[in-house]
């Protein structure tokens, strides 16, 4: 029993050679007329006998809520956890989520389990043993599973479709995870080597460690004048950002038109290549970039915290989160150009050594 549709896949579905049927359960399916129009259709079987409804064309006027209200679909009191999950995946991950696919498997996954009993008589007990169950797939797929339920479940609260959240205090403990907060940065060895690479997949993550940008910002991101535009659809925090690009990062550039997970392949290679050991992955060179803006070799001129938490458009907190909305200009642009000048200076200063090299 997989989720039923989404008001993104009705808003999407194209017509083809014939009509198409998209099935949203409960006898409702959206239409999709090989012409190109879209018609709501509700197909029951009565005694025996299937009758079929036309709702009216679809539109924003009648779109996947409205009809499944005209069609009955959901009764006052009766909601199943498919229900929940539908309407929390449509009206809350949908909208916030820039990688909604995620949350849906989770759900997805579960749903021949408890999709069809009712949210207000699902258990704690019951709900944990579907997490704990999760855990075969790995402690922090299943912790990924209880925060999404208990989000969920936050919401069918706030509905009112149930009077308290049965995960509300539901912890790690339940299954066993315990995050582990990286620390990784670049030695100076590992920046010399890294800059004697001729790879394109070198240059993209030479850009990172230049500008302090995360993969996806510099792959879907673009370049104006001497700024790297990061649009809100595309920031972790939903604001547009930029960064300076100095001359060095300008010289990385055009960056290879490849995915974050092939940079990410070449990359666990190369370091197995050059027995480097822990590896390093691409986020570890935006933590390099803020480190060595705090490196020693800029003495008084190291760049201030808070001046490189704009730098990587993290958000500020306390009073500086509500008050404090200057751009810092000019700062960030010095930040990049100390930044460039620390790394510069890391590679004159001697030659790569690599590992295999020295055998």
């Amino acid at each position: 029993m997989r989720l039923r549709l989404t008001a993104t896949q009705c808003a999407k579905a194209r017509p083809g050679a014939k009509d198409r049927w998209l099935n949203d359960g409960n006898g409702l399916y959206l239409r999709v007329r090989s012409t190109g129009g879209k018609v709501w259709i509700i197909r029951r079987k009565v005694s025996g006998k299937t009758t079929i409804t036309t709702l009216g064309e679809y539109s924003d006027t009648l779109g996947l809520q409205e009809a499944r209200e005209r069609a009955g679909t959901r009764k006052s009191g009766a909601q199943t956890f498919a229900d929940l999950a539908d309407k929390y995946l449509t009206e809350v991950v949908e909208r916030k989520h820039k990688r909604a696919a995620i949350p849906r498997g989770y759900l997805d996954r579960v749903m021949p389990e408890i999709g069809k009993k009712q949210v207000r008589d699902l258990t704690r007990a019951e709900l944990v043993a579907v997490i704990q169950n999760y855990r075969a797939r790995g402690v922090r797929a299943a912790d990924s599973l209880r925060s999404t339920l208990r989000e969920m479940f936050a919401y069918g609260q706030e509905l009112g479709w149930i009077d308290h959240n049965p995960l509300l205090d539901v912890s790690r403990r339940v299954t066993g995870y315990e995050p582990v907060h990286r620390k990784r940065v670049l030695s100076d060895d590992e920046i010399r080597l890294l800059w004697t690479e001729s790879s394109a997949n070198a240059r993209v993550l030479r850009f990172l460690m230049l500008t302090g940008l995360r993969i996806s910002e510099a792959q879907k991101g673009h370049q104006d004048g001497d700024r790297w535009i990061v649009p809100a659809t595309i920031s972790k925090n939903n604001r547009s950002h930029w960064v300076h690009i100095p001359d060095q990062a300008k010289a990385q550039l055009p960056l290879p038109a490849c995915s974050p997970t092939n940079v990410q392949a070449w990359l666990k290679r190369w370091c197995q290549r050059h027995e480097i050991d822990p590896a390093f992955t691409p986020h570890d060179c935006r933590r390099t970039a803020a480190t060595r803006m705090q490196d020693d070799r800029l003495g008084a001129d190291k760049v201030q915290p808070f001046i490189v938490e704009r730098v990587l458009n993290h958000t500020l907190e306390g009073v500086m989160a509500v008050y404090n909305h200057a751009e810092y200009e000019v700062d960030r642009i010095d930040a990049a150009k100390k930044l460039e000048r620390v790394i510069l200076e890391v590679v004159a200063e001697g030659k790569p050594k690599s590992k295999r090299r020295a055998k």
